[in-house]
């Protein structure tokens, strides 16, 4: 697997993947965000040095988060006032769909092959 690649799957896409919400709601729990990246990061770095239970445990997190998204999906739908949001949804449909590819990409021959050291 090339460096982009693993860059890609083990840094960006999980980042986007989890993260992937309206930039508004984002920036009330900036905290929360740090803390978030920090840990995405160090799952990265570790999975880059080839540690297998962590790709398992990136690959539950992606799993889980698509989980939660598709729950969460029709029920925040649309505001207390009965108003369609579709920034919350399309923001939400991407973030499932970066998700589940990820969930399902990770789990590929190619990926467990750079996890054997």
């Amino acid at each position: 697997m090339s460096p982009l690649k693993k860059v890609l799957f083990f840094f960006v896409l999980p980042m986007l993947g989890i993260m992937f919400y309206d930039p508004m709601a984002l920036i009330k729990d900036t905290i929360l965000i740090a803390i978030l990246v920090v840990l995405l990061a160090a799952l990265g770095i570790l999975l880059w040095r080839g540690y297998s239970t962590v790709l398992t445990f990136m690959i539950f997190l992606c799993g889980m988060n698509v989980i939660v998204r598709l729950m969460m999906l029709l029920s925040t739908a649309f505001n207390k006032a009965g108003e369609f949001q579709p920034k919350f949804m399309l923001f939400t449909l991407a973030g499932l769909a970066i998700s589940f590819y990820l969930t399902l990409r990770l789990d590929k021959v190619d990926v467990r092959i750079t996890m054997i050291r």
